[in-house]
């Protein structure tokens, strides 16, 4: 019973020089904090324990405002940067010139469009291509030339 009554004036104690909802809780790590010191080593116990309990919760206080200050300057960071993602208009538009080669890659003699398609999509080397067609790895090449002029002026039409 000593105990309890003792705790509920220290908490009123700490509760009426802070005016924080928490103050327990304050008050709980300032007992911590007085058993974890060596015996004899305070010698006003209650002062310390009332003092600790005071300056934890003006620490909690101050990062709370810190916090706060951090996050709403990360805020206007966030309304100052740009948005990496493309706008609708630029979504469109890609999507409007990809229409737009694929057409011009329609355009393209079967061979070329064949040739070009497995060096560029397939990401296949002009020898493995040349092997694989049976064609020497000059004709490769003319045909990806070709292939490449003709998008080229496709794509600035």
């Amino acid at each position: 019973m000593r105990c309890q009554q003792e705790w509920l004036r220290l908490y009123r104690r700490v509760r009426s020089r802070t005016r924080r909802e928490d103050a327990d809780d304050h008050l709980q790590n300032a007992l911590v904090n007085y058993f974890e010191r060596p015996e004899g080593s305070v010698q006003h116990q209650e002062a310390y324990i009332t003092r600790s309990a005071i300056n934890s919760s003006l620490n909690a206080i101050r990062r709370e405002q810190q916090g706060y200050m951090q996050a709403s300057e990360g805020f206007e960071t966030l309304l100052e940067t740009p948005d990496p993602a493309p706008s609708q208009e630029e979504i469109y538009e890609s999507g409007q010139k990809l229409a737009h080669f694929r057409a011009g890659c329609e355009q393209l003699p079967d061979r070329t469009r064949q040739i070009f398609l497995m060096n560029r999509v397939e990401k296949m080397k002009y020898s493995h291509i040349a092997k694989s067609l049976a064609i020497s790895e000059s004709s490769v090449e003319k045909h990806i030339a070709k292939a490449l002029v003709f998008l080229s002026t496709w794509m600035d039409h």
